[in-house]
């Protein structure tokens, strides 16, 4: 990391200030190859992406997380035990509001469990997918926009967080519409993690410019209190991302490549030497990948990191 100070393209997305020390000076989007600076504000510590796009329709094509029936399936495996955990908040059933809900797996897996289900995504396509195919209550509507009296027992972004040009915003939102004894539960990639530091900017979850905010644990509670919430709890095991994490970020590092796997997995390549390679490098490394994430983990370093935090000011709920 560079400590030398420069003005910052865009301003800290956390604390506003305008003045931050360079950290990568080029990391590539792995759908577009566009590169971008990452760099860390010198007043709060938080580390973002820059210059931040205009618009940002470009880097989300339809194709971007549209895997296979396969992978899916295995997702679903994956999510469902942690929607059994957080599902422990209200045993008999409670409310559930997922920003960023994508195809709405996990509410389904919330309303099949009895809860009452509330999702809000970006895209409406996706969004009227999602209605269609599960017949969930999905609106484009953001945070701010609810109904004034609504509150919910848990609020759910996974892996949405870094996509914020603006976080404390939204978290000061979903604060506001927490029932008592409700919780946020949020799901990033953790830049201080033993994969983001063996890979630097070829890190697979980087995903620059999607990921506009790059949290540390420390980073993350700073940013939780700005917006009136108190850490809870902090987790950092991810058996359904971090593994493929360490196979991805070593083959980029290898061959200089950019997620040569993701992107035929996501349909963006066809099948060719490259990817025969990567799928051979992939099966060697699967064992040691494991392990790695594994003892990741248990040192509290793992390459994504689950947070549950509550407001901080229970006696205004």
């Amino acid at each position: 990391m560079s400590l030398t100070e420069a003005p910052a393209a865009d301003p800290c997305p956390v604390c506003g200030g305008g003045v931050s020390r360079l950290v990568y000076s080029q990391a590539r989007d792995p759908i577009t190859l566009s590169a971008f600076r990452v760099v860390e504000c010198a007043a709060c510590g938080i580390v973002f992406t820059t210059p931040r796009p205009t618009s940002l329709d470009a880097f989300y094509p339809q194709r971007y997380r549209a895997y296979g029936p396969l992978v899916t399936r295995l997702l679903q495996m994956f999510y469902g035990l942690r929607i059994s955990r957080w599902a422990r908040l209200k045993p008999q059933g409670g409310s559930v509001l997922e920003v960023g809900s994508g195809p709405g797996l996990m509410l389904a897996a919330f309303r099949s469990r009895g809860w009452n289900v509330l999702g809000i995504e970006r895209n409406e396509a996706v969004a009227e997918s999602a209605r269609r195919a599960l017949g969930l209550e999905i609106v484009t509507t953001p945070v701010a926009e609810l109904p004034a009296d609504v509150r919910f027992d848990l609020i759910i972004l996974f892996q949405v967080l870094e996509h914020i040009a603006e976080p404390v915003p939204l978290l000061r939102e979903c604060a506001r519409r927490l029932a008592p004894g409700g919780r946020v539960v949020m799901n990033v990639p953790n830049f201080s993690s033993w994969q983001s530091r063996f890979a630097g900017p070829k890190w697979f979850h980087l995903d620059v410019p999607r990921h506009l905010v790059h949290f540390t644990p420390a980073t993350l509670r700073d940013t939780l209190a700005r917006a009136g919430l108190e850490l809870v709890e902090m987790r950092f095991s991810s058996p359904e991302h971090d593994p493929y994490g360490w196979v991805e970020s070593t083959i980029n590092r290898l061959t200089g490549r950019t997620n040569t796997l993701t992107r035929f997995l996501m349909g963006f390549d066809p099948f060719g030497p490259a990817v025969l390679l990567s799928f051979v490098m992939g099966a060697v490394l699967a064992l040691p990948a494991t392990l790695l994430a594994g003892a990741s983990w248990l040192a509290g370093s793992g390459a994504l990191m689950e947070a549950s935090a509550r407001r901080s000011t229970p006696s205004e709920q």
